[in-house]
C-alpha cells in the first residue's frame, strides 16, 4: 500500500542532483578564488543574451550593431586605448634604453683596448 507514485532511474537522481550541486560547487569556489560567483553567471548570462540578439538581428538582414554600451564598456574602452598609449610609449622607451645599452657596451669595449693597449706599453 505505500508504494512509490513516482519511479526514478539512477541516471535521473544523478541529473537532478547535479543540477543542484553543479552551480553551488562553481559559485563556492569562486568565493574561494576571491570572485564573486553569482556576478560572474549573471555576466555569463547577459553575454548569451547579447549574443543572441547579435544574432537575431544578422538574421533579420541588419547589420549587427553591438547591444547598448554600458558605463563600464565605455569605461573598458577608455582604459584600453590608455593602455595602448602606455605600451607604445613603454616599447619606445624600451628600445631606446637597448640602443644606449649597446652604445655603452661598444665604449666599455673599446676603454678596455685602449687600457691594454696602455699597459702594453
Amino acid at each position: 500500500m505505500a508504494r512509490r507514485a513516482l519511479r526514478v532511474t539512477g541516471f535521473a537522481r544523478f541529473m537532478f542532483i547535479m543540477i543542484l550541486i553543479a552551480p553551488l560547487a562553481y559559485i563556492g569556489a569562486s568565493y574561494y578564488n576571491g570572485e564573486d560567483g553569482v556576478q560572474n553567471i549573471k555576466n555569463l548570462l547577459n553575454r548569451v543574451k547579447k549574443t543572441e540578439t547579435m544574432r537575431e538581428e544578422s538574421a533579420v538582414g541588419t547589420e549587427a550593431k553591438p547591444v547598448n554600451q554600458s558605463p563600464s564598456t565605455k569605461a573598458l574602452e577608455e582604459e584600453n586605448l590608455r593602455l595602448k598609449e602606455q605600451l607604445e610609449f613603454k616599447s619606445k622607451r624600451v628600445d631606446e634604453l637597448y640602443r644606449e645599452t649597446e652604445e655603452l657596451k661598444r665604449r666599455l669595449e673599446s676603454s678596455e683596448k685602449a687600457l691594454e693597449e696602455s699597459k702594453k706599453k
